[in-house]
């Protein structure tokens, strides 16, 4: 949870100067006061590399079980994933824009990526992009779906929904302990001497050791818009233990290794990771120290056309 007088002295004290410098913090407060939000919110923080706006989230409660969901704008969207949602969500405000939301993340207990699931989550793709012709989207979720014959090998996990940008992102979380098939990377980037292609085959390889380490966990993002399926794939990064979680579960084999060190091990391997900007690695590595509520929560790793974008989510 957000303490104000904390952020304030974790701001002066200079110790995070790109993830809580004193812009956050006014960007915090203005958000609290703009959605008059008690100051002690759970708060997320998104930073981007190359330099896009920095987000701000809060989480709030959702209904679970049923196939509704009410936006932050009123609107109600009925959609059969809606059934498998957990029982909060985060909306997000770009800074200096802390009236109306850029983005709302759900979080989904996982959902098996088969034919009514990838027919539903066309049918939302069109809802919040206005887009009707997800044919693409369909054939590469199909894809996913078919790579590994027999597992099932990527579940629902996330869904990223923005209204103002007409834009759906699906994290699928990859279960099975290989990397994504390079059909993937063809079906997306044409042949295997296009720029798009070795940019997704690079982040592959970069990303492959956090990737098949089951201390991890690991979602694929895909994204879908109004002008159709965007050419890119992402690799999302998190740990797979809660932080302060120092216990064993009877009958399973954790190497003589707690659930905690996992965690830390998880931030360890994404901050020796080359493609974590170098301004944020030693401040993410020690973040979570600094405050008992403090969490590391994701790095996102894109490759585009053009190259890498790097995410870094975290917060309070």
């Amino acid at each position: 949870m957000v303490d104000l007088d904390n952020l304030v002295k974790v701001s002066n004290s200079g110790q995070f100067p790109d993830l809580m410098n004193s812009s956050d913090v006014d960007n915090i407060k203005e958000l609290i006061n703009a959605q008059s939000l008690d100051p002690a919110f759970d708060l997320g923080v998104i930073k981007t590399s190359p330099t896009k706006p920095s987000k701000y989230g809060v989480k709030v409660a959702v209904p679970t079980g049923i196939d509704q969901l009410e936006l932050y704008d009123g609107s109600i969207l009925q959609n059969k994933v809606f059934k498998y949602l957990v029982d909060n969500k985060s909306i997000y405000f770009e800074e200096g824009k802390p009236d109306i939301p850029v983005e709302e993340f759900l979080y989904f207990d996982d959902v098996p990526l088969f034919a009514p699931t990838i027919d539903a989550l066309c049918e939302l793709a069109t809802t919040i992009t206005g887009n009707s012709d997800t044919s693409k989207l369909k054939e590469l979720l199909n894809l996913l779906e078919d790579v590994v014959p027999d597992n099932d090998d990527y579940a629902l996990t996330t869904l990223i929904l923005s209204k103002s940008n007409k834009s759906i992102k699906l994290g699928l979380n990859k279960i099975a302990d290989q990397t994504v098939s390079t059909e993937v990377f063809k079906f997306l980037g044409t042949r295997s001497n296009t720029k798009l292609y070795q940019s997704i085959q690079s982040a592959s390889m970069l990303t492959e050791n956090v990737l098949l380490d089951d201390s991890n966990r690991t979602e694929v993002y895909l994204e879908f818009n109004s002008t159709g399926l965007v050419k890119e794939l992402a690799f999302a990064l998190y740990p797979r233990y809660h932080k302060s979680v120092n216990d064993y579960v009877e009958g399973e084999d954790y190497g003589g290794v707690s659930k905690e060190q996992r965690h830390t091990n998880t931030i360890s391997q994404v901050k020796e990771c080359s493609w974590m900007p170098d301004k944020w690695s030693d401040e993410i590595f020690r973040w979570e120290n600094h405050h008992p509520t403090a969490v590391y929560a994701v790095a996102i790793l894109t490759a585009q056309i053009e190259g890498f974008q790097v995410e870094l989510e975290y917060g309070y």
